[in-house]
C-alpha cells in the first residue's frame, strides 16, 4: 500500500538525508570560506579549491552509489555516507593539520553528499503514492536549504567564538541529524535491489529515451548555473563588495530560507502546471537571481537574488528528479537518477575549477553570473524540447 501522507517518518529521513549530504556538507563551507581566507587558515586560491574538491568528490560518489548497491543495501550506504559527511566537518577543525588533510575530508564531504542525494531520494518517493510524489520530492529537498538556512544563521555566530567553533558546530548539527534518522533507514534493508539491478534502459522507446538525454543536458547545465551563487556567494558579497561577515552571513541564510521553501513551493507547482512547465518557470527564474547582480549591487537586489537562486536551487532538483521518474518509470529511477547526478557532478566540478582559476587571475565575479545566467537559458530549451506525449498516469499505472 502506498502511502499519501506527504510529511512523516520516511519523507523526513529524507529530508534528513539531503539537509546532512548537502545542506551541510556541501553548502556549510559557502559561509564559512571568506573568514577562513581574513583569518589565515588558508589562502584565496587554497580555500576556492578546497571549495572545488567537494565538487571533485562529488564526481566520485555518483558512481561509487551505482555500483555499491549492487552490493550493499540501500540503507547502509545511507547510514556510512551520514556519518562521513558529519566527521568531515568534526576532522576539520584542526588548524595546524596539512592542507591534504583538508582537502582529504572536503573530498569525502562530496562524496558523501554525492551518495545521498543518489540513493536516498528515490528509496523514499518509491513509497508514496504517484499523485504526491512531487510535494513528497519537495520534503525530502527541503533538507538542502534548511542546512544552508542554519549554517547561514550560525556560522557568523560560531566565528565570533572561533573558526573551530564553526567547524564542529556544522559537525554536530549533522551527526545530531544523523542520529535523529538512523532507525528510519533501517527498514530499507534490500528494497528493490534486485529490481535496480535488472532494469534497462533499453525497455524505453526512443521519445522517452531521447526526454532523458534532454533532462540530462538540462541538468547538467544547471550545475553551471548555480556555481557562483553555491561557490563564492558570500566571498562575492563580503571581499569584492567590502561587505561584512553578518551581511555575507545573512544574504547566505537568506539564500537558505530559499532553498528551504524552494522545494515545496516547485512541488505545488509540479502537481498543479505539470512538471515540465514547472521547470521552465524555475529554470527562467533562476536565471534572473543569477544575472542581478550584474544590474545592481544593492542590498535589495542581492537580497532577490539570494532568495530566487536558493528558492530554485534544489526547487529544480525536485522537478528534475520527479520528471526523470515520470519519464523512466520506478525501476529505472534510480539508475537514471544516478546518470543525472553524475553528469551534474562532472559539470560542476569541472566548471568550479575553471572558475576558482579564472577568479585567481581576475579581479570580478562579472562574467561568472553572465555565463551561468545563459547556462540556465540553455536549461530552459532543453526542457522545452522534451516530448510529453505519455502523461505521468500512464507511466505509473504499472507500479500501483
Amino acid at each position: 500500500m502506498l502511502n499519501k501522507n506527504i510529511v512523516n517518518q520516511d519523507s523526513l529521513a529524507g529530508m534528513g538525508a539531503t539537509l546532512i549530504g548537502n545542506g551541510i556538507g556541501r553548502f556549510a563551507y559557502i559561509a564559512l570560506m571568506p573568514a577562513l581566507i581574513q583569518s589565515g587558515w588558508f589562502s584565496e586560491s587554497d580555500a576556492s579549491y578546497l571549495g572545488v574538491a567537494t565538487l571533485l568528490g562529488y564526481i566520485l560518489g555518483a558512481p561509487a552509489a551505482n555500483i555499491l548497491l549492487r552490493y550493499f543495501s540501500a540503507g547502509q550506504l545511507i547510514r556510512t555516507a551520514m556519518l562521513v559527511s558529519s566527521f568531515s566537518y568534526l576532522s576539520c577543525a584542526m588548524q595546524d593539520a596539512p592542507l591534504s588533510w583538508f582537502y582529504a575530508w572536503r573530498t569525502l564531504a562530496g562524496v558523501a553528499g554525492a551518495m545521498l542525494m543518489v540513493v536516498a531520494p528515490p528509496v523514499i518517493v518509491r513509497k508514496f503514492s504517484s499523485d504526491v510524489k512531487t510535494r513528497v520530492s519537495g520534503v525530502i529537498f527541503s533538507g538542502i536549504g534548511i542546512g544552508a538556512m542554519l549554517s547561514g544563521t550560525l556560522i557568523p555566530i560560531l566565528i565570533y567564538f572561533s573558526l573551530i567553533s564553526a567547524w564542529i558546530g556544522m559537525g554536530v548539527i549533522a551527526l545530531v541529524t544523523t542520529m535523529l534518522t538512523w532507525n528510519a533507514w533501517k527498514t530499507q534493508l534490500n528494497s528493490s535491489k534486485a529490481h535496480y539491478i535488472d532494469a534497462s534502459f533499453s525497455q524505453l522507446s526512443r521519445p522517452k529515451l531521447v526526454s532523458v538525454l534532454l533532462i540530462l543536458i538540462a541538468y547538467t547545465f544547471d550545475a553551471v548555473g548555480y556555481l557562483p551563487h553555491t561557490l563564492f556567494w558570500v566571498d562575492y558579497i563580503v571581499r569584492e563588495l567590502n561587505m561584512s561577515f553578518t551581511s555575507g552571513g545573512l544574504f547566505w541564510a537568506t539564500f537558505g530560507i530559499g532553498a528551504a521553501i524552494g522545494p515545496l513551493i516547485t512541488g505545488i507547482l509540479g502537481d498543479k502546471l505539470g512538471v515540465k512547465n514547472s521547470l521552465c518557470i524555475a529554470f527562467s527564474l533562476k536565471a534572473l537571481g543569477v544575472a542581478l547582480p550584474l544590474l545592481s549591487s544593492h542590498p535589495v537586489t542581492l537580497a532577490i537574488s539570494s532568495l530566487l537562486v536558493g528558492i530554485f536551487t534544489p526547487g529544480t532538483v525536485t522537478l528534475i528528479s520527479t520528471y526523470t521518474l515520470e519519464t523512466v518509470g520506478y525501476e529505472l529511477h534510480t539508475k537514471a537518477w544516478a546518470g543525472m547526478t553524475l553528469s551534474f557532478a562532472i559539470s560542476q566540478g569541472v566548471i568550479g575549477l575553471l572558475m576558482a582559476y579564472y577568479l585567481n587571475h581576475a579581479a570580478s565575479y562579472n562574467l561568472l553570473f553572465a555565463i551561468s545566467a545563459s547556462a540556465l537559458a540553455l536549461s530552459v530549451v532543453c526542457i522545452l524540447s522534451t516530448s510529453t506525449r505519455l502523461t505521468s498516469k500512464s507511466r505509473f499505472q504499472s507500479v500501483k
